[in-house]
């Protein structure tokens, strides 16, 4: 009778398993080949999922379709969960559901990472913008930063709250499965374990980071932004800001450093008549680094002998290829290529290589509960309990490889001096992009997205 209600479980956790943290994919590759976000965009209300990633996702694919209040429905409605989870952290209402040790992270409710909240506004505020509405675009920007210079505080606060969920739940464990704590201090302090990974994760953590959860993009863009609507002293600090996190690191140095003296030369102007007028190039290039799983045996002797198997699964970060290396920009009489001001794959692998240590100690303590649930049915079923046990153990043991999935790798900036009416963009193989006819008398924006290299080109353009 035991063996069948064992085998029972072992038959539901396959199809949980199967099911578990599951978001619908809303892009095919075709697609992004393609183009075709019009066709996905329309139907994306029809089909509508109550899921932070999908809403996420859903804000991008809408922005490709150039539907920007559907695009800001969908970051409208990430944002409302992001605020849901910000809140019960600060309440320290995080400890009410400790849930993730039977089974694994993929069961439990997404974590909003920091930089999604501050992309989903920087994205709001950029389709305001290309909207004209200058009122909301500057509430999003506003927001965007506030939530950079708060996210170092937020931060420890829900790391801290993290360690004390993850100690009950050791506890809790101990008391109910009667087992020391100590094996899990054991696991924890063993150096096999420790330099196996160490190895392993040692090349995805060798990067120069930016300041502590700030973007130089959402700076930077805001910095472009308030000076386009005559704010010369905000634009000049965010410049300022941008200019100093990227000083040395990234190659748009030069075009941020350029823009700070035009805000400071535009501020100690009596009025803005100047005949001079530029171009920008925002470049969303390629797509973000994709989450993978990594699984690490573990010495069986640290838990106990009468186990057939213990594991640890944790996630790592895979980078994709630009779109392209670089787009170079022309009117005819003076060219510029695009520049990198700033890297998403190393502002994601930041935030990652901060959250790896909860990452890790949440998989040791599963990795100790159910070894003790293996033995456990080892000992009351013998070794057919003990079998299955290990069957159950290896399908739960599964790394939490959930994320936004359509950041872009990169961004890049350029800017030219407008000494003709037509510009034109190519790749660097010389492939001719895009055409405009743009108006001399005014300065223009051009937001571009190519998501992979022959992918459809996506763009459009704000003057002001």
């Amino acid at each position: 009778m035991m063996k069948k209600g064992i085998l029972s479980l072992i038959i539901v956790s396959f199809f949980l398993a199967g099911c578990a943290g599951r978001v619908p994919i809303l892009l095919k590759e075709s697609t992004i080949q393609n183009g075709n976000y019009e066709s996905i965009a329309k139907n994306l209300k029809k089909n509508e999922k109550d899921n932070l990633l999908w809403y996420l996702d859903a804000g991008i694919i809408s922005e490709n379709a150039k539907d920007y209040p559907l695009s800001n429905y969908f970051f409208d409605k990430a944002e409302v969960k992001i605020k849901q989870y910000n809140k019960k952290v600060l309440a320290g209402n995080i400890l009410a559901n400790v849930g993730g040790i039977l089974t694994n992270d993929t069961f439990m409710d997404y974590k909003p990472k920091i930089y999604e909240g501050i992309m989903a506004n920087t994205y709001k505020g950029i389709n305001f913008l290309r909207e004209n509405n200058i009122g909301n675009a500057r509430v999003e920007f506003n927001r965007a930063l506030e939530r950079q210079r708060r996210a170092k505080s937020f931060f420890k606060v829900e790391i801290n709250q993290e360690k004390r969920k993850i100690h009950a739940q050791a506890e809790k464990t101990a008391t109910e499965k009667k087992i020391n704590l100590s094996k899990i201090q054991k696991l924890s302090n063993n150096q096999k374990t420790k330099d196996a990974i160490g190895k392993i994760y040692s090349n995805l953590f060798a990067f120069k980071p930016y300041p502590d959860f700030i973007n130089p993009f959402t700076s930077y863009i805001s910095g472009l932004f308030f000076m386009s609507v005559h704010n010369y002293a905000k634009a000049e600090d965010l410049f300022k800001e941008t200019y100093g996190m990227i000083k040395g690191n990234e190659t748009a140095a030069p075009y941020v450093k350029s823009d700070l003296k035009y805000a400071i030369k535009l501020a100690s102007s009596t009025r803005n008549n100047s005949k001079i007028h530029y171009l920008w190039i925002i470049f969303a290039n390629g797509q973000g680094p994709s989450k993978k799983e990594l699984r690490f045996d573990i010495p069986l002797f640290l838990i106990t002998n009468k186990v057939y198997y213990a594991g640890i699964a944790l996630p790592t970060l895979k980078e994709n290829l630009f779109a392209y290396s670089y787009l170079y920009i022309t009117d005819g009489n003076d060219t510029m290529d695009t520049k990198q001001v700033a890297s998403m794959d190393k502002i994601i692998k930041t935030e990652f290589k901060k959250r790896f240590p909860i990452i890790m100690a949440r998989a040791i303590a599963r990795t100790v509960t159910q070894s003790t649930i293996q033995y456990e049915l080892r000992e009351r079923n013998g070794a057919m309990g003990g079998l299955l046990g290990a069957i159950y153990q290896d399908i739960m043991n599964r790394a939490d490889i959930r994320q936004w999935k359509l950041l872009p790798k990169n961004f890049q900036i350029a800017k030219i001096k407008l000494t003709s009416p037509t510009v034109s963009i190519y790749t660097p193989g010389h492939v001719k992009l895009i055409e405009l006819n743009v108006d001399q008398n005014a300065n223009h924006i051009v937001f571009i997205r190519i998501p992979e290299r022959n992918a459809k080109v996506v763009y459009d353009e704000v003057s002001f």
